[in-house]
């Protein structure tokens, strides 16, 4: 075959492909051309995820009228001049490509005004060939509407998401940009409904509050560390929020990571904020972090990938030591007798950690849920539900002496084949779920009106998590009614919950539904994992000698419904070996 050198129409869909990935990306683009327009106000709207409608609305500068054509050319811009200008970028956008990758594989519609020009100007493009153009009254600003993303490339389309997938994606865009630039007001408003809203007055705390929601903020530490400039090294200053190390998640995604105001994805970087929790969370979890971080513009390349979300440092080791080292002083500075983590600190750690000792003479708080920071009920450790004239449940473990408990977290029992460490917290996430479970199955009410109505106020994210499990949460037994944005009233519970401590453990409930599959299991899982008696709670022996009973009755002891092991046994022989014996 030839060689031939491709049609300006094939060379713009290929480098649309390489900016525009997703309705996501279409929106971190013009967010961005916003942003670097001076805008005080960006609103945001989509329709099916951002497939059928994106419309960004700006009040920025605007485009003069005679250059409004100019703009959608491949490699215009007005932010580059030479090729030295790479080496001091002030702006998010530089490469000239945004509007006309995202007009080539859509109909484009843009209204815009320059602030110095009488009248605006409407220009409509159908696959990057314009269609028409008039002048229009307008304010000044930018309105850009993209409909029918990927129209003309179906093979792209077909690989997109659902839209609730990419509806969160188009969230996560917003906010974290929102976070960057808290004093600029941003809305989103997806399928007519508005998801998120801040209000420009430049407040990093409340933007964070709006972004993750309150309950969670409210176990999150400010981190303010000034750039100082060392022999041969570039001043770094890192400010932001992060996790106490009792709020966690399974995956990096509450992670926000900002160099000079630009969202990247480093995953060095999130590895230094991971690693400031050394010997502090669990392996295989991480915290929430919002991170800003600011070099010299001459200290980080962002002209690596075209969708400018990943950056190089000119020393990374350096900026990865400074962001891990702020992170770790704000964990060691904060006054954690403010915040109930007392279940981490009883281990022990360095750095000045102290390592508690358990003052197991004052009384024990009722199982699972009469401490102050519990969320539910007593579960009734003593009842294994099963029908009138069906035998009892075969047992499953040997019979099990209760010892004690160690640290809070884990109950010592004796055995006739040795010694057994039970883990609380997922020995009785296993039992709830399967009471709850066989209740579900033999059509028993898992679900009782609530005794007075809860408000609760959720964050955008978990707003949307809602919307897509709405028919499991009520066949879990919730009642949900709608009371305002993100706001809704709860008529019935779950008879395990108590309405107490709904807006702390609700939002949980959520955050395990919204990695998982949709269905009833999952539901009856996420209950009982945030159900479930917590690692720092001391029980009485009774209460041990309950939960141990239940447990050799689990037709699945070994493991929780999460995947957490629920006990270890060492044999008398092991233990034999230990102490030198036989």
């Amino acid at each position: 075959m030839a060689i031939i050198v491709l049609p300006e129409e094939v060379v713009a869909r290929i480098a649309a492909g390489e900016a525009v990935e997703r309705p996501a990306s279409a929106v971190k683009e013009l967010i961005e051309n916003a942003i670097d327009a001076g805008a005080s106000s960006v609103r945001v709207e989509s329709v099916a995820g951002g497939k059928q409608l994106i419309r960004v609305s700006d009040n920025g500068a605007g485009i003069p009228g005679l250059e409004i054509e100019l703009a959608f050319k491949r490699h215009a811009t007005s932010k580059l001049r030479a090729t030295e200008d790479l080496e001091d970028l002030s702006t998010l956008g530089f490469r000239g490509e945004a509007l006309a990758s995202i007009a080539a594989v859509s109909q484009t519609t843009i209204i815009t005004r320059h602030r110095d020009d009488a009248m605006g100007i409407s220009l409509r493009l159908n696959g990057g060939q314009i269609v028409h153009q008039r002048p229009i009254g307008a304010p000044a600003g930018t309105v850009v509407a993209v409909e029918n993303l990927f129209f003309n490339t179906p093979a792209r389309l077909k690989f997109l998401k659902a839209d609730r997938t990419e509806k969160r994606n188009i969230q996560g865009v917003v906010t974290r940009y929102a976070m960057a630039y808290p004093h600029i007001a941003f809305s989103l408003k997806q399928d007519e409904r508005e998801q998120f809203r801040s209000s420009g007055r430049g407040d990093l705390a409340d933007v964070v509050a709006g972004v993750f929601g309150r309950v969670h903020f409210k176990r999150m530490i400010p981190i303010e560390s000034a750039g100082r400039a060392g022999i041969g090294q570039a001043a770094i200053a890192v400010r932001g929020y992060t996790s106490l190390p009792d709020l966690t998640r399974s995956d990096r995604s509450r992670i926000a990571l900002f160099v000079n105001g630009r969202a990247i994805q480093d995953n060095a970087l999130s590895h230094a904020v991971t690693g400031a929790y050394e010997g502090m969370i669990k392996s295989g979890t991480f915290p929430f972090a919002v991170l800003l971080i600011s070099t010299p513009s001459d200290f980080v390349d962002v002209n690596v990938h075209p969708t400018k979300a990943q950056v190089r440092f000119r020393e990374p080791s350096q900026v990865f030591s400074t962001v891990q080292r702020a992170v770790r002083q704000a964990l060691l500075a904060a006054d954690f007798d403010d915040y109930n983590v007392d279940q981490w600190r009883t281990d022990g750690f360095a750095d000045g950690f102290t390592n508690e000792t358990i003052d197991y003479r004052r009384p024990a708080p009722a199982f699972a849920g009469a401490a102050k920071e519990d969320f539910f009920h007593d579960a009734d450790l003593g009842y294994i539900p099963e029908s009138a004239d069906a035998p009892a449940k075969p047992r499953t473990l040997p019979i099990l002496r209760v010892v004690g408990q160690i640290g809070a977290m884990y109950i010592v029992a004796e055995g006739p084949a040795g010694l057994y460490l039970i883990d609380q917290n997922a020995a009785h996430e296993r039992i709830l779920y399967e009471q709850m479970r066989e209740e579900q199955r033999a059509g028993s009410p898992l679900a009782e009106a609530a005794s007075d109505s809860q408000t609760v106020l959720l964050s955008p994210e978990h707003d949307i998590v809602l919307g897509e499990c709405a028919e499991v949460l009520s066949q879990l037994g919730f009642e949900i009614e709608s009371f305002g944005p993100h706001s809704y009233v709860f008529r019935a519970l779950p008879k395990v919950i108590a309405s107490s401590r709904l807006a702390e453990g609700f939002p949980r409930i959520l955050e395990h539904l919204s990695r998982k599959d949709k269905g009833i299991e999952e539901g009856i899982a996420a209950l009982a994992a945030v159900a479930a008696v917590k690692s720092g709670q001391i029980l009485s022996l009774e209460e041990m000698q309950t939960l141990v009973a239940q447990l050799e009755r689990c037709s699945s002891p070994l493991a929780s419904p999460s995947g957490n092991t629920t006990l270890i046994r060492l044999t008398r022989e092991q233990l034999a070996l230990e102490f030198r014996r036989g």
